[in-house]
């Protein structure tokens, strides 16, 4: 059986690949809400560049059977710099290319076919051309998908993100009686603190879009009371750039529509003290961002928001939660499975596209001379948060 890749170009096409997409995606048991098609089409809609110095257009690739059956979705986009003129360098990499917002980002895949759909991708885009290079993301380079590719495209690997997975019991005492002492210690004293002290936490869980829109609004506020007291080197407001802060309601509102978003929050006296903001897949609870107030540290309710919503989990009867991306000993402590997605380049073996490459990777990596360069070639979001993240960062330096 062969199999044909075809190229989507607008909006339209990849709405109306929606329902088959969602179909993978429950196939491959995928753990990522950025993979969902609700996640893709907000953000190529709030962050594609459109200006002189860079240009985006989709090019998505939908891998099918003979038959018609949709086995692969891979969420790429082409970016042109400049967008103008004789000189150009032409990369494809996938949608969702912020630093901070999408976390990670891979090819969508039906398991069984993944040397079949790698040999296909590779033929229809070594054939078609346009590009100089090629960001991978989301590669296990154990797996055939990559192996494949790697014959096929010459592909040189990069870094890696790594995830944080609990595979979840039966019950919360179960799930408990694994706990090392450290990690039993800490849950204990998350609820005995308050206790001592005649408090009380209540653990809520906005599942509709009518909870969701002010529940969302308390998660904005939390992420920006902490962002605003943490030290800017390992932290600052995510969601303060207006144009993120609209992607992310904006996603939410039509991930609620699937009944995916979840916002998790716990009060203190009625109050708000901490929020997470999570998505119920079919197979799997990914935790995202989280927001809590400074003021009630010595309490540990961040902690005690993620013991809730893995009991939340186990009542639903959901296998896996995902603790987010990203190594740390808040998702460290629970004892997570961590797999690795790397990243890997393919280069055209033309000259020209070698020495692109070349020119785009001095213009990152240099400095003087190389600032008028690195404003021509590289990505950079009009992001006032991201902005100032980088202007802290220089002056701690």
């Amino acid at each position: 059986m062969g199999f044909t890749v075809s190229t989507l170009t607008t909006v339209a096409e990849l709405r109306n690949l929606e329902q088959e997409w969602l179909v993978l995606l429950e196939r491959a048991e995928a753990d990522l809400p950025f993979l969902w098609p609700d996640w893709i089409i907000t953000w190529w809609e709030h962050f594609r560049e459109e200006r002189a110095v860079i240009r985006d257009s989709l090019q998505v690739k939908a891998v099918r059977r003979d038959s018609g059956e949709l086995v692969a979705v891979v969420p790429l986009m082409a970016t042109e710099r400049p967008a103008v003129g004789p000189v150009r360098v032409r990369a494809l990499g996938f949608i969702g290319a912020d630093k901070f917002v999408t976390e990670q980002r891979a090819p969508i895949l039906d398991p069984a076919c993944e040397s079949e759909v790698a040999h296909a991708l590779a033929e229809d885009l070594t054939t078609a051309g346009g590009w100089d290079w090629i960001a991978w993301e989301g590669l296990k380079p154990e797996s055939e998908l990559a192996r494949t590719l790697g014959r096929a495209m010459n592909l040189r690997w990069g870094g890696h993100e790594t995830g944080n997975i609990l595979h979840l019991p039966a019950s919360w005492q179960d799930f408990k009686r694994g706990f090392p002492r450290h990690l039993k210690k800490s849950v204990q004293h998350c609820y005995n603190s308050l206790k001592r002290e005649g408090l009380t936490a209540h653990f809520e869980v906005a599942t509709t879009p009518a909870q969701i829109a002010p529940a969302l609004e308390s998660f904005l506020g939390l992420h920006t009371t902490l962002a605003e007291q943490a030290d800017p080197l390992t932290r600052f407001d995510l969601f303060g750039d207006r144009v993120a802060r609209q992607f992310l309601i904006l996603a939410c509102s039509r991930l609620a529509s699937r009944n995916i978003t979840r916002v998790f929050t716990l009060r203190i006296g009625g109050v708000p003290v901490a929020s997470r903001l999570g998505f119920q897949l079919p197979h799997c609870l990914f935790l995202y961002r989280s927001g809590w107030d400074p003021a009630w540290r010595k309490y540990a309710v961040a902690t005690t928001l993620v013991a809730e919503a893995i009991q939340y989990a186990i009542d639903s009867g959901v296998r896996r939660v995902h603790l987010s991306m990203g190594e740390d000993a808040s998702k460290s402590r629970w004892g997570p499975e961590k797999p690795r997605f790397h990243r890997a380049f393919s280069v055209r073996p033309q000259l020209s596209s070698r020495v692109a490459l070349r020119m785009y990777s001095w213009a990152r990596n240099g400095s003087g001379l190389a600032n008028w360069m690195r404003s021509v070639l590289s990505r950079r979001f009009d992001s006032a948060t991201h902005r100032r993240a980088s202007s802290e960062r220089e002056g701690a330096r």
